[in-house]
C-alpha cells in the first residue's frame, strides 16, 4: 500500500459522540476507543487483507470498517477506519499515534527467510 493519507469522516464532526485529540485521532465518547481513517492505494499484487492485517497486529489496533475499495482500471483504493483500545488517561493514545506515523509511506510485506515481515519505507 502506498500515498497512505488521512480521512476525516463527517461522523467525527458530531462532537457529542467524537472528541478530536489531534488533526488525525479521535476519541469515541461512547467507548472510550481512540480513532483514525486512512486511504490508501493498493499495489499491484496486494488485496484489502494484507498488509493491513499485519499493521492490526504491530500496532495492536482493530479494523472497524473498510468503506470502499475503488478500481480504477490500474489505481485500487481503500478507505478503512482503526481503533484502539487504551487506559483512561486521556493522553495515552500512543498505539495510535504510531499508526499515524504510516501516513505518506509506502507499506508492503516481504518474505525474509521464510518468514514474512512487514516493511515501512
Amino acid at each position: 500500500m502506498k500515498n497512505i493519507k488521512v480521512i476525516v469522516l463527517e461522523k467525527y464532526n458530531d462532537s457529542t459522540k467524537y472528541k478530536e485529540i489531534n488533526e488525525n485521532v479521535y476519541k469515541n465518547l461512547s467507548d472510550g476507543n481512540f480513532r483514525i481513517t486512512l486511504s490508501c492505494e493498493l499495489e499491484k499484487d496486494e488485496d484489502s487483507q494484507y498488509p493491513l492485517e499485519d499493521i492490526l497486529d504491530k500496532y495492536y489496533v482493530n479494523c472497524t470498517d473498510c468503506f470502499e475499495e475503488k478500481n480504477d482500471g490500474a489505481l485500487r483504493t481503500l478507505v478503512f477506519e482503526l481503533e484502539g483500545s487504551l487506559n483512561d488517561n486521556e493522553d495515552n493514545h500512543d498505539n495510535i499515534m504510531e499508526v499515524s506515523k504510516i501516513i505518506g509511506n509506502r507499506v508492503y510485506n516481504k518474505e525474509e527467510n521464510g518468514y514474512i515481515k512487514l516493511i515501512i519505507e
